[in-house]
């Protein structure tokens, strides 16, 4: 328990509910996302099953990281922990299998690559403050990037911008202790990371939109 008080500058060890205020509130970013993200999905008339699995998946990373942030226990941080895990498995999967086209072999196969290689990084806090955890994704959605970019189509930037944003959020993260402020920098890394599930939704419905409008022009 003493170890997981003393992860963020902000809270710096005080066990009380509201020591870390900023890194609590700003996970509303989450919750923006998934409501931006669920509007234009509403707009472009392709709220699926997939879209659906994204949003509701980015909204419970922020419930589960404003429980980690305000009640620092070992059963809160894997609330905080898992829900961003499964946006990694379902987002990477879906993008994989549908925006990419990769046969489901390889779409599951990189999944789990993934998240194996997120999890072997867990344990090991330093270098960067325990961000290593996310390196392969952050990896994985530039590779995505690349290939989207690659293809084509209607903002072909979207996932080489969220992994730039994603890259700055681990620079924010991995400074929490090294800057001379008080509160850190732990909250940048919600901030930005709340753009980056809107722009990783943001192409999901995207491709959604222009296969339901290439669906009707084939038919």
């Amino acid at each position: 328990m003493h170890g997981l008080l003393n992860l963020y500058r902000e809270r710096s060890g005080n066990p009380e509910f509201w020591a870390e205020p900023i890194n609590a509130l700003t996970n509303a970013s989450f919750v923006l996302a998934a409501f931006a993200a669920w509007n234009l999905a509403s707009r472009r008339a392709v709220v699926t099953e997939g879209s659906w699995l994204l949003i509701v998946l980015a909204a419970t990373i922020g419930v589960g990281s404003f429980l980690f942030h305000t009640c620092a226990t070992s059963s809160t941080m894997w609330l905080d922990i898992i829900p961003i895990a499964l946006f990694q498995i379902a987002f990477f999967w879906l993008a994989g299998r549908y925006m990419l086209n990769l046969p489901v072999w390889l779409s599951t196969s990189l999944v789990v690559a993934v998240v194996s290689l997120s999890f072997a990084a867990m344990p090991l806090y330093k270098p960067l403050n325990g961000s290593l955890f996310y390196l392969p994704a952050l990896l994985t959605i530039t590779g995505f990037g690349l290939a989207t970019y690659l293809k084509g189509g209607p903002e072909p930037l979207l996932l080489l911008a969220a992994a730039g944003v994603f890259a700055t959020a681990i620079c924010a993260r991995s400074l929490d202790w090294s800057v001379p402020l008080p509160i850190g920098t732990h909250f940048l890394w919600h901030l930005l990371n709340g753009v980056v599930l809107y722009l990783a939704m943001r192409a999901w419905i995207i491709h959604l939109a222009v296969e339901k409008v290439a669906a009707g022009i084939r038919l």
